[in-house]
């Protein structure tokens, strides 16, 4: 999260090798909790020893147990946790300096239901445990833990999962893009439901929901290095339409077409990618800087839901907005014209043969390899 890892670097390489990389944002909108690591005095032990519990209430009081909703048959399918450390697979030695746990409980955070609990010392500072929900919508408990080393000085959460689960309390409401989606030589792009945008009444256009916002900041450089500087990078850089029709995935037809539609931002990525190819293809000349500058540029703006008023610009939630292919296409001119053709060349001059034994130049005869004699003038004869 806090460091290009090798999918982002990977990124970076073809985007230098002058292609146009567009990536999905994420279908998580702000499931994201965001915190330094607070510590609260009171110990747990999950089998590990004791383990001194993060504190989530920012305030005077002290709550080490943070509840969540999952619904009733529904996935937390992954979370995953990571501090401010470097990773040792990105960067090598030192790796992680802390070790610390994450668990999900009961609501009251007394029961374990399943841990994520590596060893990270040494290693990667990342944690991660899914879970299904067999039963009906209740809510659950999550608990941090730090097993060693020092507090981290930012840790975050982000709950991948079923679109009705939420985070009921101490809840940051952080961006949930980070990695390559989010990598600088990249687009991320967020989603919007076709039927919410101008071709179809809705004007601005809507974010889906579910569409993950930015804002992660990266820490390290790809050696492991903290920076100076924190870097927050202007991703999702725009948004495309989802819900498509298809003719190979199942699911709902809410557009009533008979064909399945496909949404989320895994189905507006390749229509960015798309009209990025319409671009090349009207100008091959265009880069990946052209391309991405006239994406931006021509977009239509639209508004991210999680801040008051509207956004003008660029937001974290939408990007610089709806790309408008008709509207990119306009301001990218053709390639210019090849340059005319030379005329062909007029006779060679030669040496022929004169009285005297002087070569001189006749513009008549095309065979420049002669044979010049001491006679009067003669026809063109073959070098030997």
């Amino acid at each position: 999260m806090f460091q290009d890892g090798p999918i982002a670097q990977a990124v970076d390489q073809v985007k230098a090798l002058g292609v146009s990389y567009f990536s999905a944002a994420g279908n998580q909108a702000r499931t994201s909790y965001e915190s330094p690591f607070r510590p609260s005095g009171t110990f747990f032990d999950i089998g590990f020893g004791l383990e001194e519990a993060h504190d989530f209430d920012p305030g005077p009081g002290i709550d080490t147990c943070q509840q969540i909703t999952l619904p009733g048959g529904g996935q937390l399918s992954s979370v995953s946790f990571q501090w401010d450390q470097p990773f040792f697979s990105v960067g090598g030695p030192p790796g992680s300096q802390s070790d610390l746990d994450i668990v999900l409980t009961d609501a009251a955070c007394n029961n374990l239901t399943i841990r994520g609990a590596d060893g990270n010392v040494g290693g990667d500072p990342v944690e991660v445990f899914g879970v299904i929900n067999r039963g009906q919508t209740a809510a659950f408990g999550l608990r941090i833990l730090r097993r060693s080393g020092p507090p981290p000085g930012l840790m975050k959460t982000v709950l991948f999962g079923s679109s009705t689960l939420t985070i009921n309390e101490f809840d940051t409401r952080s961006g949930a893009s980070f990695g390559h989606n989010v990598a600088r030589g990249g687009l991320g792009v967020g989603a919007a439901d076709y039927r919410d945008t101008p071709a179809f009444g809705q004007s601005p256009p809507l974010i889906e929901n579910f569409s993950s916002a930015g804002g992660t900041r990266i820490l390290f450089d790809t050696a492991g290095n903290r920076l100076a500087t924190f870097e927050v990078r202007a991703q999702p850089a725009i948004t495309a339409p989802d819900g498509a029709d298809t003719t190979f995935f199942g699911g709902s037809d809410p557009d009533g077409t008979g064909l399945p539609n496909f949404f989320g931002t895994s189905a507006s990525a390749p229509h960015a990618a798309g009209v990025a190819a319409l671009i090349t293809d009207r100008n091959p000349s265009f880069g990946p800087d052209a391309i991405y500058s006239v994406l931006k540029g021509t977009a239509v703006d639209m508004d991210e839901p999680a801040t008051a008023g509207f956004d003008t610009g660029f937001d974290f939630g939408t990007g610089f907005g709806l790309i408008q292919a008709d509207a990119a296409l306009a301001e990218v001119p053709a390639p210019p014209p090849p340059p005319a053709a030379l005329p062909p060349p007029g006779p060679r001059p030669v040496a022929t043969c004169q009285a005297g034994g002087g070569c001189g130049v006749l513009l008549a005869c095309q065979d420049t390899n002669t044979l010049c004699t001491t006679s009067s003038i003669s026809p063109c004869l073959p070098m030997p």
